[in-house]
C-alpha cells in the first residue's frame, strides 16, 4: 500500500474515531438527561443545557474533516459510503443534545411540582425514557461490532416508542381534565414526550445510517 493510500486510511480511521467518541458523549448528555426526568436533578439539567455548544462544535468539526477528505481524496464506493453516512450521523447526534437541552428546560418548569412513579404517566414517561438510553446505547454498540441485526432491531424498536408516546399522551390529557392543577403543568410532560420520541427517531436514523455504510443499502 502506498503512503498517500496509507494516509488516508488513516485519516478514515481517525474519522471513524471522532464519531464514536461523539457518539459516547451524546450518550452521556442522554443518560444526565434521565436523571433530569427521573430525580429532577437541577445540576444536571444545567450541565446538559451549558454542554450544547461543546457538541455543536464538534459536529461542525467532524463535517469539515469528512468534506475535506472528500475534496482531497475524491473516494469511491465503500470509503465514501462511510464518510457520508458519518456525516448524517453526527447531524442526528447533534439533534438529540438539542433535544436534551430542550427536556431538561422543560425539566426546570417542572421542578416543584410533586409527580412521581405512583403516577401512571410520570411511571410511563420514565420507562420511555430509559427504553431510548437502551436504543441508543444498542446502536452505538452495534456500530462498534458491525451487527447489522442488533441495528435492525433498533429501527423495528421505533415502532414500539411511538406506542408509548400515544398512550402516555393520553394518560396526560386525561390526568389534566381530572386535576385542575395539572392543567399547567400538563403541556410541559407532552412537550418532553415529544422531544424523546424525537431522540428515538433521530436515534433509528443513525441505525440506519449505519447500516447503509456496511451494507451499501438505505433502509428508511
Amino acid at each position: 500500500m502506498s503512503p498517500t493510500r496509507t494516509s488516508f486510511k488513516q485519516e478514515l480511521n481517525n474519522l471513524r474515531h471522532d464519531m464514536i467518541y461523539m457518539g459516547d458523549e451524546i450518550q452521556n448528555i442522554l443518560e444526565l438527561t434521565l436523571d433530569v426526568i427521573i430525580d429532577n436533578d437541577v445540576d444536571k439539567a444545567l450541565v446538559v443545557i451549558n454542554g450544547d455548544d461543546e457538541i455543536d462544535e464538534m459536529e461542525i468539526a467532524i463535517q469539515r474533516q469528512c468534506v475535506l477528505l472528500i475534496a482531497k481524496e475524491q473516494p469511491l464506493a465503500k470509503d465514501l459510503r462511510l464518510i457520508m453516512s458519518i456525516i448524517k450521523i453526527v447531524t442526528d447526534m447533534e439533534r438529540i443534545a438539542d433535544q436534551c437541552e430542550e427536556i431538561c428546560r422543560y425539566c426546570l418548569k417542572l421542578n416543584d411540582n410533586h409527580h412521581t412513579e405512583t403516577d401512571a404517566f410520570k411511571r410511563h414517561v420514565n420507562q420511555m425514557a430509559l427504553a431510548i438510553d437502551k436504543m441508543l446505547r444498542k446502536t452505538l454498540d452495534s456500530f462498534r461490532s458491525k451487527d447489522v441485526e442488533a441495528m435492525l432491531a433498533v429501527c423495528e424498536y421505533d415502532d414500539n416508542i411511538d406506542a408509548r408516546f400515544a398512550n402516555i399522551w393520553q394518560e396526560i390529557i386525561t390526568e389534566m381534565k381530572a386535576d385542575n392543577e395539572f392543567i399547567p403543568l400538563g403541556p410541559h410532560y407532552i412537550m418532553i414526550i415529544k422531544y424523546l420520541e424525537r431522540i428515538a427517531d433521530h436515534t433509528t436514523n443513525i441505525a440506519e445510517w449505519m447500516i447503509y455504510n456496511i451494507t451499501g443499502e438505505y433502509t428508511m
